[in-house]
C-alpha cells in the first residue's frame, strides 16, 4: 500500500546499497581550460576553494564553477532559473561571493516597484565605477554615460534636440556602456550579476543587451537569476541570440531533497521538528525551501509537532499564492479536488469510483482543463504543491470527514482504508481501532515502521477510553514502531506517558530497560545505565526481562571502557537467558560473551559465534538490540583485518535492517562499514558510508550515534589529507563522548587526531593524543592489538622525539601479542616499527630484514595505505644505507599507492623523499622541488599556503626558501619574484614541476 504520500509515512531514510553509487548528480560541464592570461589564477582558486555550496545545491553550484572556469576570459553566462522561493538568488548570491577573489563583480538586484524607472539598473551596476571609466572614453561616448550615470551632470546633444538637458542618444550611450565593460575587463576578469533579471528596467535592458550582442573576446562572464515562467526573460538580455551554445549555461532549480530542507530548517530557524513533522513539511512545500521555512514558522508559532490526520498549518503568505484559484472551484470540480487533497496517492479509478456521480470523467476532466490537477498515468497530481494542503486545510472538519468516509468506500487495501476509516470515523470504536492495529502489524512486516506508528497511534485515538489496559498496549506498541523507524522523541515520550504511575514490578521494568534503550541512542551512555539498572532492580522474578536488561548493562560498561564489568554482565545474561529458556536471549548473550572475550585478549570465540548464530531469533525482531549475532562476528573479523568475510557480515546486517525498516541501528552499522572500507583503501565508498549515518542520526535525533558516524567520517578525511574538516569533525565527536559518556569511541577519535597530526609533521602533538592511551594499552597488557591502530602512530612519535627506548618497547609488546593471536596487522606494521627504529639508530642490515619480514606479512593484509607507509619507512631506511637505486624504487612504488587512494599529503611525503634520492643538481641549480616553491612565492603565496599547496610542513618551506635565496643570491621574496620574471639559471622550469590537483582538497 501506500498511505505515504500526504501522511509522510514513507519518508524513511533509504540509503543504497553498501558498494552501490549513490544517486545520480548532475553532470558537470567538461572543464575545457582555454589559454588565456586569466587562467592560472582562476584555477588556483578553484583549487582553494572549499566552500560546497548552499545546503542541497552543492551539484549547481559546482556545475556553475565548473563552466565559469571553463569559459574564464571569454564571453559567456550563466542562467539560474526556477519558481519562486525555490532559491535562486541563494545560489546567485554564492556564485557572486565564491567569484569576487578573482572577479570584479558588476551587481544589481532590481525589484518590481523599479521597473518604470530608466536606466536604475545601469546605475546600479556601473554607479559606483563610472567615475573611475569616464576619462578613458571617446567624447561622445563619455558625454552619453555620464549623462546618464555621472554624479555631476553632463550637458550635451540630445537625440532629435539642439541642446539642453535630455536623454542621450540611445546608441552613444550603449556604446560607451559597451566601452566600459571592456576597460573594466582589460585586467582583470569582470562578471555582470544581475538577480531577478524579469524585473529590470527596459531602457536598461536594451543597453545591456547591445552590450552582449557585440561581446567577443572580452573576459566578461554574466550570471543571472530569474523566475522561470516561459522563454520569454531568457531572451530579455538577448543572451541565447548572442552566445554560442557552448558559452551559455542554464541551470534549472528543481525541488531541494528532504534532507536538504531539513538543514535549511535547522540552520534557518534553529529548530528541530520530529521525523514525521519533517516529512509532512516536506509534502506540503514539495521540496521549496521558502514554502518550507514558512510553514515551519507557523508550525513553531502552534507547537512543533502536529496531529497525524490534521492539515499543517498554511500561512496566508503562502496559502494566498494560491486561493484565488481554489476559490473559483465548484460543485463537481471542488468535490475532485477534495477527493484528491485527501488522497495519500490518489488513483484516477479511486477518485472517480469515490466521486461516484455520473458526471465524474466531465468532472475530472474540467479539472484538469482547469489547472488544478494532471494526469501522471494513472496516478493524479495538483499541478502546484500547494494546492493539496491549502485545499484540504480548507474543508470543515465534517467536510473531511465525508471525504475519507467515501475514499475509505473504495480503497483497495487494507491499510489505506483503515487509515481512511479512522479520519471519517465520529469518535472511538473498538472495531476500527482493531482494523489499524492489523494494518499496522502488516506495514510493519512490510518494512514501514514508520506507517505502522502513525496507524497505530490512531488506533491508540479510536480505543474506547473504558479499555485502558488495550489503550496502554496499544501505545506501546506505537512507541516500539516508532523507535525502529527512528522516531526517538516520539517513543520515548509514549513510553514514559505509559512509565507514569505504573507500579513496581516486572511491568515497569520492561519499561524501563525499554526506555534505557531509548537513552543510549538519543542521547548518550551514562543516563541509559542508571536506567538499565532501575530495570534490572524491578526484575527480579522475570528471568527473560533479567537477559534483556543485562545484556545492555554489558553494552554500557564496554562503552564506558570497564571490560571486567562488561564480561561479568554479559556472562550473566547468559546465564538469565538459561533460565528463561528463550534461544534468542541467549544468541545475543552469547554474541556479547564472544565479542568481550575478543576485546580482552582471549581470541576469537568462533564456537561461541557459531552458537549464538545456530540459535533462532538470534537477530531481535521484536526487541531492538544494538549488537546481534551477526553484526558481533562482522565486529570481530574487522578488527582481525579479516575485512571480506566482516564485508559480508556487515552487508547482511544492512540488508536486514533495510527490509526490517530498522533504521536506528544504521548509524551504527555504517560508521563500522565505513571504517573496515577506509582500512581497506576504498575511500570513496568509506566517506559516502560515514556521511549516510551521519545523515540518519542527525535526522533522527540521535546524538548518542551521531558521534560515531563523525569519527568515521573524521578518519576517511584524515586519510584523504582533508586534514582541517577532519580536525574539527575529531573535535565535536570529542565533545560529544564526553557528554555521552562513551569513553571506548574517544580512544578512537583520539587516534584520528593522532594521525592528522602524524600526517603533517607534528610529532609532538601526535604525542599528546596518544600517549596516555598507548600506556595504558600496554599497562593492560595490550589485550587485543587490532583495537588499538594507534599504537605505531605513537611508536612513530616517541622515535622523532628521541624517545626510542619507549618506542622499541612498545613495537615488541605489539609483535608479541601479535604473533600470539595470529593478527596479521600487528605482525606487519611491528616489523615495520622495527625497521624504522633500526634505520634511526644505525641498524641498517636489521632494517633491511625488518622490512622484508613486514612486507612478507602485508601480501597477506588487504590494506594498502598501510603497505605504502611501509614501503616509506623502506625508502628512508634504504637511503640512509645509501642504496639509492633501491630507495627510489621503494618511494616510487609508496607513491603510486598514495596517489591511487588518493592520500596527497603521504604522496607529498613520498614525492619528497624520492626528489631528495634524485643526484643533486650542480651548485646553483633549483632542484625540482625548490623551483615549485620558488614559483609559488613568486606567485605571493605565504608559507603556510605554500605548505598546503604542497602538502609538506612550513618548517620544510621553510628550509627550502633558505636554500634557494642561497642558490639565487637573493635576499627577499620581491627579488625573488623579479628574478624570476626574467630568468632562472640552467635548471628545471618552475612550472614543469607537477602541480597538485585542482580538485584536491
Amino acid at each position: 500500500m501506500s498511505v505515504s504520500g500526504l501522511y509522510g509515512f514513507s519518508q524513511r531514510y533509504q540509503p543504497a546499497h553498501p558498494g552501490e553509487p549513490g544517486p545520480p548528480q548532475r553532470p558537470g560541464a567538461p572543464l575545457l581550460i582555454v589559454d588565456h592570461h586569466h587562467r592560472g589564477q582562476l584555477a588556483e582558486s578553484a583549487a582553494r576553494s572549499l566552500d560546497p555550496g548552499p545546503a542541497g545545491r552543492e551539484a549547481e553550484v559546482a556545475e556553475i564553477r565548473a563552466f565559469l572556469l571553463a569559459t574564464a576570459g571569454t564571453p559567456a553566462a550563466v542562467m539560474i532559473a526556477g519558481d519562486t522561493g525555490i532559491g535562486k538568488t541563494v545560489v546567485w548570491r554564492h556564485v557572486v561571493r565564491a567569484a569576487r577573489p578573482d572577479y570584479r563583480v558588476l551587481s544589481c538586484r532590481p525589484a518590481p516597484a523599479e521597473s518604470p524607472l530608466a536606466f536604475s539598473a545601469l546605475d546600479d551596476l556601473f554607479g559606483a565605477v563610472v567615475e573611475e571609466v569616464l576619462p578613458q572614453l571617446p567624447e561622445g561616448h563619455r558625454l552619453a554615460v555620464d549623462a546618464v550615470l555621472g554624479r555631476g551632470g553632463a550637458e550635451l546633444p540630445a537625440a532629435g534636440h539642439s541642446a539642453g538637458r535630455a536623454e542621450p542618444d540611445p546608441r552613444l550611450l550603449a556604446r560607451g556602456i559597451l566601452d566600459v565593460l571592456r576597460v573594466l575587463s582589460t585586467d582583470r576578469p569582470l562578471l555582470l550579476a544581475v538577480d531577478n533579471v524579469q524585473w529590470l528596467d527596459r531602457p536598461s535592458a536594451e543597453v545591456l543587451g547591445f552590450c552582449v550582442r557585440r561581446l567577443q573576446h572580452e573576459a566578461i562572464s554574466i550570471a543571472v537569476a530569474l523566475r522561470d515562467d516561459g522563454p520569454r526573460q531568457l531572451d530579455l538580455l538577448g543572451l541565447r541570440q548572442a552566445l554560442p551554445p557552448a558559452a551559455l549555461l542554464r541551470v534549472r532549480l528543481g525541488s531541494l531533497s528532504p534532507g536538504a530542507i531539513s538543514q535549511i530548517l535547522q540552520s534557518r530557524l534553529g529548530a528541530t521538528f520530529s521525523k514525521y513533522t519533517r516529512a509532512r513539511l516536506y509534502e506540503a512545500c514539495g521540496g521549496n525551501p521558502f514554502y518550507a521555512l514558512e510553514s515551519a514558522r507557523a508550525l513553531l508559532e502552534r507547537g512543533r509537532s502536529w496531529p497525524a490526520g490534521e492539515p499543517l498549518p498554511i500561512p496566508d503568505v503562502l496559502g494566498d499564492l494560491v486561493r484565488p484559484r481554489l476559490r473559483e472551484l465548484t460543485g463537481d470540480t471542488l468535490r475532485v479536488g477534495r477527493l484528491v487533497a485527501a488522497s495519500a496517492d490518489p488513483r484516477e479509478h479511486v477518485i472517480l469510483a469515490a466521486h461516484g456521480g455520473q458526471d465524474s470523467w466531465a468532472a475530472l476532466d474540467q479539472a484538469i482543463d482547469e489547472g488544478l490537477i494532471e494526469r501522471d498515468g494513472d496516478a493524479l497530481r495538483f499541478t502546484h504543491s500547494l494546492l493539496q494542503p491549502v485545499l484540504y486545510a480548507g474543508m470543515t472538519r465534517g467536510e473531511r470527514r465525508d471525504v475519507h468516509r467515501q475514499l475509505a468506500a473504495h480503497a483497495g487495501q487494507t491499510a489505506e482504508r483503515a487509515w481512511h476509516l479512522a479520519l471519517g470515523a465520529d469518535g472511538p470504536g473498538e472495531q476500527i481501532a482493531a482494523m489499524l492495529d492489523a494494518a499496522a502489524e502488516r506495514a510493519a512486516l512490510d518494512g514501514n515502521p514508520g506507517t505502522a506508528a502513525v496507524l497505530e497511534e490512531q488506533a491508540v485515538r479510536l480505543t474506547p477510553s473504558a479499555d485502558a489496559g488495550r489503550r496502554q498496549d496499544r501505545t506501546l506498541c506505537a512507541a516500539a514502531y516508532h523507535f525502529r523507524a527512528g522516531e526517538l522523541a516520539r517513543s520515548r515520550e509514549l513510553t514514559e506517558s505509559v512509565l507514569t504511575g505504573c507500579p513496581a514490578g516486572a511491568g515497569r521494568a520492561a519499561l524501563l530497560a525499554r526506555l534505557g534503550t531509548i537513552h543510549y541512542h538519543l542521547t548518550g551512555w551514562t543516563l541509559a545505565e542508571q536506567t538499565f539498572g532501575q530495570a534490572l532492580a524491578e526484575a527480579r522474578d522475570d528471568p527473560a526481562l533479567r537477559a534483556h536488561t543485562e545484556q545492555e548493562l554489558a553494552i554500557t560498561q564496554l562503552m564506558a571502557g570497564d571490560l571486567a564489568a562488561a564480561s561479568h554482565w554479559a556472562e550473566v545474561s547468559l546465564r538469565s537467558a538459561g533460565q528463561a529458556a528463550g534461544p534468542g536471549l541467549a544468541a545475543r548473550s552469547l554474541a556479547r560473551v564472544a565479542m568481550i572475550e575478543f576485546l580482552r585478549g582471549n581470541g576469537v570465540r568462533d564456537e561461541l559465534l557459531d552458537q549464538a548464530e545456530a540459535h533462532p531469533g538470534g537477530e531481535p525482531a521484536g526487541r531492538p538490540s544494538l549488537l546481534g549475532p551477526s553484526l558481533a562476528r562482522g565486529l570481530v573479523l574487522s578488527w582481525c583485518g579479516r575485512l571480506d568475510e566482516a564485508r559480508q557480515r556487515f552487508d547482511g546486517c544492512y540488508q536486514h535492517a533495510l527490509s526490517y525498516g530498522d533504521e536506528v541501528s544504521l548509524p551504527f552499522l555504517l560508521a563500522h562499514y565505513s571504517e573496515l572500507e577506509c582500512w581497506a583503501g576504498n575511500w570513496a565508498a568509506a566517506e559516502e558510508y560515514a556521511r549516510k549515518a551521519g545523515q540518519v542520526a542527525e535526522e533522527n535525533q540521535q546524538q548518542g550515534m551521531k558521534p560515531v558516524a563523525q569519527y568515521a567520517l573524521a578518519l576517511v578525511l584524515a586519510h584523504r589529507g582533508r586534514t582541517e574538516q577532519a580536525g574539527q569533525l575529531a573535535i565535536e565527536a570529542l565533545a560529544a563522548c564526553e557528554r555521552s559518556g562513551n569513553v571506548v569511541l574517544r580512544q578512537s577519535v583520539l587516534s584520528v587526531l593522532g594521525f592528522i597530526a602524524l600526517s603533517l609533521g607534528d610529532h609532538q602533538a601526535v604525542h599528546a593524543h596518544l600517549g596516555g592511551a598507548a600506556k595504558v594499552a600496554i599497562g593492560a597488557g595490550l589485550r587485543e592489538p587490532g583495537v588499538v591502530r594507534f599504537l605505531p602512530d605513537e611508536i612513530k612519535a616517541l622515535a622523532a622525539l628521541g624517545q626510542a627506548d619507549l618506542a622499541g618497547s612498545y613495537a615488541h609488546a605489539l609483535e608479541a601479542r601479535g604473533k600470539s593471536l595470529g593478527r596479521t596487522w600487528a605482525l606487519a606494521v611491528a616489523a615495520r616499527c622495527r625497521a624504522h627504529l633500526a634505520s634511526i639508530q644505525g641498524d641498517h642490515d636489521g632494517a633491511r630484514a625488518a622490512c622484508a619480514d613486514a612486507l612478507a606479512t602485508h601480501d597477506r593484509l588487504p590494506m594498502p595505505f598501510e603497505l605504502g607507509r611501509t614501503l616509506l619507512v623502506k625508502g628512508t631506511a634504504e637511503r640512509r644505507a645509501r642504496r639509492k637505486s633501491a630507495a627510489a624504487e621503494s618511494f616510487a612504488a609508496a607513491l603510486a599507492i598514495f596517489e591511487q587512494l588518493g592520500a596527497p599529503l603521504w604522496a607529498g611525503k613520498a614525492r619528497q623523499e624520492l626528489a631528495a634520492t634524485a643526484p643533486r643538481p650542480p651548485a646553483g641549480k633549483l632542484t625540482p622541488t625548490e623551483c615549485r616553491v620558488a614559483d609559488l612565492i613568486a606567485q605571493g603565496r605565504t608559507n603556510r599556503e605554500v605548505a598546503r599547496a604542497m602538502y609538506i610542513t612550513e618548517n620544510t618551506v621553510q628550509t627550502h626558501v633558505r636554500h634557494i635565496f642561497k642558490k639565487l643570491g637573493v635576499r627577499s621574496r620581491t627579488e625573488l619574484a623579479a628574478r624570476l620574471l626574467t630568468s632562472l639559471p640552467a635548471g628545471p622550469a618552475p612550472r614543469a614541476a607537477a602541480w597538485p590537483d585542482a580538485t584536491g582538497p
